[in-house]
């Protein structure tokens, strides 16, 4: 007696309810989900009260007015540093506050030059603002001998910077944007990778276990490589939407995304948009490799393209991209459909590709599933039914 063929829709969403049950049910995925979360909150609190710049203690033996001093505050002011100006009755006593490590550095006044106590080597920005502090006072004298001299024009004239044409404008990255492309590039290579491992494992365990033999005889090859593949994706974008919404409350309680040039709520939905893209581009990758096996000790033969591939993603995104958004291959990287869930979602955090630029990526991605979903069918649908010794890839391709 035949067993009767369960609908397309039905059979896939059997095979797919399965899988996402089993998977937001496991407890290594939800101590995994509480762990990373956990970090992406830590993370972002310790960006709050330890990040920025440094925040420097001052000594000196002038008064609060001493031009000198206010010169030196401004500056390091100006560079968002936190100043703090502590006074001593004396050079020794000074001295030994440095000593002790009480202050960063000394200040001390000889001829309106201010000359610098530090225990080892002082702070870059700390030298830098008392040398143009003596540099002013230096200017300041030699234009006031000269008959005639505008003291403070000549003054403001010198402090003015050059005067710059720039023809091709290269694309600047804030400290924030590289902090949230960060952070967007680490929650989908881990969502990504992660989801696709997970399909290659299950259907490695399903063909070691013999399971698969059970499950051919209701629903057809094609079904149940679309089940699993929508059920672990489904679990998966949950844990990546548990993260992207933990790091936007988290921000915005700490108020981190005040000063951000950009809505740091749009950029975690494009997240949440290219993660399904990448994962579902590489949960078939994973699935047709995870056929060809069938014992999970030998998986590690088949997937090493994919996993270079994301790698690589993540390396162009988190590294290349920081430091030239705009340079060919970050912009070609954004564009192929195996590496742009990664890097397109970092240049929009970068604020360097515009919605066209998007718009276009997303419809590659889009375009590539359903003829990458019809390639990995075929190896999936011919690998699973032979159990025993590893498969070739091209005798997978040519059929069963």
């Amino acid at each position: 007696m035949s067993i009767p063929q369960a609908s397309a829709a039905s059979a896939t969403w059997l095979v797919a309810k399965r899988e996402l049950t089993v998977h937001l049910r496991s407890k290594a995925a939800i101590i995994s989900t509480a762990i990373i979360t956990a970090l992406i909150v830590g993370g972002l609190i310790a960006m709050k009260f330890f990040g920025g710049a440094d925040a420097y203690t001052l000594g000196t033996t002038e008064t609060a007015d001493s031009p000198a001093i206010q010169a030196v505050v401004a500056e390091l002011e100006a560079n968002e540093h936190e100043v703090t100006i502590a006074h001593y009755n004396n050079v020794d006593r000074l001295t030994v506050g440095v000593e002790e490590g009480s202050v960063d550095a000394g200040l001390i006044a000889t001829n309106g030059q201010l000359e610098l106590i530090v225990h080892e080597s002082p702070a870059t920005p700390i030298a830098t603002a008392v040398t143009n502090s003596n540099h002013a006072h230096l200017l300041n004298e030699i234009t006031q001998q000269a008959a005639g001299t505008d003291v403070e024009a000549l003054l403001k004239q010198l402090n003015e910077p050059i005067a710059v044409e720039v023809l091709n404008p290269p694309s600047e990255v804030d400290g924030s944007q590289v902090a949230v492309g960060f952070i967007v590039g680490f929650l989908l290579y881990l969502g990504i990778f992660g989801g696709g491992m997970a399909v290659a494992q299950g259907v490695v365990e399903e063909k070691s276990s013999r399971v698969i033999e059970v499950l051919l005889a209701t629903v057809r090859p094609w079904q149940l490589l679309a089940g699993k593949v929508i059920g672990i994706g489904l679990a998966s974008i949950t844990q990546v939407a548990v993260y992207v919404t933990a790091a936007i409350v988290t921000a915005k309680a700490l108020g981190i995304a005040d000063n951000f040039s950009f809505d740091i709520a749009q950029i975690g939905l494009w997240v949440l948009v290219w993660f399904l893209i990448g994962y579902i581009v590489y949960a078939l990758i994973f699935a047709a490799l995870g056929a060809l096996v069938s014992r999970q000790e030998d998986l590690g033969s088949v997937i090493p393209i994919p996993m270079m591939l994301v790698i690589i993603a993540y390396m162009i995104g988190v590294s290349v991209a920081p430091n030239d958004p705009d340079s060919p291959i970050v912009t070609i990287a954004s564009y192929v459909p195996f590496t742009s869930p990664i890097v397109m979602p970092i240049r929009s955090a970068y604020g360097v590709a515009s919605t066209t630029e998007v718009l276009i990526a997303l419809a590659i991605g889009i375009i590539s599933i359903p003829l990458l979903h019809a390639l990995t069918t075929k190896i999936y649908s011919n690998g699973v039914r032979r159990s025993g010794v590893k498969i070739k890839l091209r005798d997978a391709l040519k059929g069963a």
